[in-house]
């Protein structure tokens, strides 16, 4: 189901619409929620089974920027899986807003992400409700890539370092995460800048 018409929002980012989907189309024994960036494979498996009350969320690639004690592992929230008692816990965060604290500003409590992610890891590891799910679901190749190589500094600044990116995942070469798109259920296309050139990879 695509959802074209975001819930009516007073002064909140269109990212924290996907939380408010239960309510937007009610009566669902479960709900699996994705981002419009995120590809899934037609030849995916079953959605893995998570517990009633527990929202389930896949791992950021980034997962060196939160401070907050209480969270645990940063979850990325463009791929959330829960049912109707979970979804309390989504309308929860919904209702707080975006995150009062970011990374590095010296209070000790960021939460990496922008717009719901941080709230909606706070709110999750403060009930303890999160669930993690494989993280097969929502893989992010590009963040994946310059976090565990060169950086998002070399990233964003080398067209050269990203190009030659792209040719990895069609060559045989040693610094590629290729294996693991080829494995993914999902991609995430966080910072892509073609979304066909991995539609052409799952072909």
């Amino acid at each position: 189901m695509l959802l074209k018409q975001g819930y009516p929002m007073l002064d909140k980012a269109p990212h924290f619409n996907k939380l408010k989907v239960p309510q937007m189309v009610p009566g669902y024994k479960r709900y699996i929620i994705v981002d419009d960036d995120i590809m899934i494979k037609e030849n995916a498996p079953a959605m893995d089974s998570v517990p009633s009350g527990f929202v389930g969320l896949c791992m950021d690639a980034v997962q060196t920027n939160t401070e907050a004690p209480h969270v645990e592992w940063t979850a990325n929230s463009g791929f959330i899986v829960t049912d109707g008692s979970g979804a309390a816990l989504l309308d929860e965060a919904y209702n707080l807003g975006e995150y009062p604290y970011k990374h590095n500003d010296g209070s000790g409590k960021g939460i990496w992400g922008p717009f719901d992610q941080g709230i909606v890891n706070d709110v999750l590891f403060k009930h303890e409700k999160i669930y993690k799910l494989d993280w097969r679901w929502n893989f992010q190749p590009v963040l994946d890539y310059f976090m565990n190589d060169r950086g998002w500094e070399v990233w964003s600044k080398s067209r050269l370092y990203r190009l030659m990116y792209y040719i990895a995942q069609i060559i045989p070469v040693k610094k590629t995460n290729k294996k693991k798109v080829k494995e993914a259920y999902g991609v995430h296309l966080i910072r892509v800048s073609n979304p066909l050139f991995f539609d052409f990879l799952y072909k």
